[in-house]
């Protein structure tokens, strides 16, 4: 019996055929909206699949492939259920495949017995195919366990690769990490030495015709002094506080490194006009640091290359160098101040005797030649000459016996312009009556400062004095005043007669004076009172044309300038200026004598 003699002997065979000879149009189109269907939902993607409810999907699929089987024989049905339990098998990811293997099986057999009449070796046919259902669904199953399995692996493996990767970037990072702490500096954060000269040969490599590599070694000359008497975790902040400030102050491509304690470097491609700029910087973060730790001094050492070096390792040994010649030069002037401080205390000693001996016997000398010029006319005719000499000896004891005492300065805060406002209303009737003008050039902003007011009078005093003095006509004499970031700058001008360059370096000495009647002490107390407020005094003058002195006074007296350095310079000042006082009595006695 043929396929056609047995769909026509079933009750659905027969309806489909005729269904099929009456709407061939309408059979075409179900079959073939059941076709692109079913090819639908097997190129469905698996994530909209895993979105649909549990056996949706499954039941779909055997939907069309009933309606295939029932409709049309063109295609093997064993062959398609086949093909299509394995790829539900492959594809389930919710759904039981027992229960999977069951659907399709009693689909298939469901179908074939309506449509198709049956006897014995038809049911025999059937239990083998479902028997052949049952080993395509374990085959598909052990197929997909296969295909998991392997992307499980895949999955793994890709898992360990990316952990291992992870594992040796970290080691990578750790190794970097400890490199690069090796290469720095514990404290600062900066480079050490070593990482430093590697540094700097690299930037050699890098180096321009047109430009130079500069280094620049700094060294804290006087670093243990902080430590011992501020303590270490002092010192410690101090060279943190330098490293950042550094930082900020210089280019971000300057090389920066800390190295031997105390010691800094400082590396960086560019012209002269870039070294010069790099000294300025240096110099102004350390005087902004030098404001906070007075205590600490600094010197420097630089070299070029390839103007002074042909390598790395020699740019920095010739910078080292010429820094070893800085810090030898500044021991030797500690050296010599110390041994200079030992001999002006043995001196100044014997001299401030020596001024007290003098005075008693000139008290007496006076007495006598008073008495004497009441009872004798002979006597009265010198008494007037006698007395004002004994004066202006005395006066010149009691100056030198001030200078000889280290009397410390009584500093407080005070408005400057009063001071000097102060000082030219007492000068201006003698500036009247000498015919001179007395004019004020003052700041825009009132300046307060801190420093002993009646001594800055004093100064004030002396220079508008000395400057009345050098006309020989009509003069005046200006004073300027200003403020320059922590200090203060005083100007006293005049257009007087002027300084002889020869005269330049003497004018500070002790009883030198190029007037007639006058000390030689005036400039020399001005120096001594400058030199205890940490300031500084000079001079600049042009014969003819007028003088001009300098002063820079610092604008705030710091605790540990006053305590600690200040005792050691008036020590010194005064034994100087004992010295040299010394030495000219000796000097005039011995003229006497000649």
């Amino acid at each position: 019996m043929d396929d056609v003699d047995m769909i026509s002997n079933s009750l659905v065979g027969e309806w489909i055929e005729h269904f099929s000879e009456q709407s061939e149009i309408m059979y075409g189109f179900v079959v073939g909206i059941t076709i692109l269907l079913l090819v639908t939902l097997v190129l469905l993607k698996q994530k909209h699949i895993e979105k649909l409810p549990p056996y949706a999907y499954v039941l779909g699929i055997l939907i069309c492939v009933a309606i295939l089987d029932a409709m049309t024989k063109s295609v093997s049905p064993l062959s398609v259920f086949l093909i299509l339990l394995g790829y539900m098998q492959f594809r389930s990811v919710e759904e039981n495949s027992a229960i999977i293997t069951i659907l399709f099986t009693a689909t298939y057999l469901l179908v074939d017995i309506l449509t198709f009449p049956y006897d014995t070796m038809h049911i025999l046919e059937l239990v083998s195919h479902a028997a052949l259902f049952l080993w395509i669904s374990w085959l598909a199953l052990q197929v997909k366990q296969a295909f998991f399995e392997k992307s499980r692996l895949k999955e793994r493996q890709k898992y360990m690769t990316i952990r291992m990767n992870e594992a040796q970037n970290r080691i990578l990072e750790y190794n970097e990490e400890i490199e690069e702490t090796y290469r720095r500096d514990y404290l600062t954060a900066l480079y050490n030495f070593g990482a430093f000269q590697e540094q700097v040969i690299y930037g050699l490599t890098r180096l321009s015709k047109d430009h130079s590599f500069h280094v620049i070694c700094m060294d804290l000359t006087d670093f243990q002094q902080i430590n011992i008497k501020e303590g270490i975790d002092v010192g410690d902040q101090v060279l943190v506080e330098i490293a950042n400030r550094l930082k900020e102050a210089l280019p971000s491509s300057a090389i920066i490194a800390r190295y031997d304690g105390d010691q800094f470097a400082i590396g960086m491609i560019g012209n002269q006009l870039i070294l010069r700029r790099l000294l300025e910087s240096i110099e102004a973060v350390m005087k902004e640091i030098q404001t906070e730790h007075f205590l600490l001094n600094y010197c420097l050492g630089s070299a070029s290359y390839p103007e002074e070096a042909s390598c790395g390792a020699e740019l920095i040994r010739l910078a080292e160098q010429r820094l070893t010649i800085q810090q030898r030069r500044i021991r030797n002037q500690e050296e010599e101040h110390k041994k200079h401080l030992e001999k002006l205390s043995a001196v100044g000693q014997l001299a401030a005797g020596l001024a007290h001996e003098i005075r008693n016997p000139l008290t007496s000398i006076r007495g006598f030649v008073q008495i004497s010029a009441a009872e004798s006319e002979s006597v009265k005719k010198w008494e007037s000459i006698i007395l004002p000499e004994i004066d202006r000896i005395n006066q010149l004891l009691k100056q030198f016996l001030n200078l000889s005492e280290s009397r410390p300065a009584h500093y407080a805060y005070f408005n400057l312009e009063q001071v000097i406002y102060d000082v030219l209303s007492l000068m201006q009737p003698k500036a009247t009556l000498m015919g001179h003008d007395l004019v004020p050039r003052s700041c825009a902003e009132q300046l307060d400062m801190e420093a002993d007011a009646e001594q800055i009078k004093q100064i004030l005093i002396n220079l508008i004095q000395n400057a009345l003095e050098s006309f020989q006509e009509k003069g005046v004499v200006e004073v300027h005043w200003r403020q320059i970031d922590q200090e203060v700058r005083i100007e006293i001008r005049d257009n007087g007669t002027g300084i002889k360059p020869e005269n330049l370096t003497k004018i500070f000495e002790p009883f030198f004076s190029t007037k007639g009647d006058g000390t030689g002490m005036g400039l020399s107390v001005c120096h001594r009172i400058v030199t205890e407020h940490k300031g500084q005094i000079h001079v600049s003058s042009q014969p003819g044309r007028g003088t001009i002195f300098h002063l820079t006074l610092p604008l705030n007296q710091r605790d540990v300038q006053r305590e600690d350095s200040d005792s050691e310079q008036k020590m010194m000042d005064s034994l100087e200026f004992v010295q040299e006082v010394s030495s000219t009595f000796a000097r005039n006695r011995r003229g006497e004598v000649i």
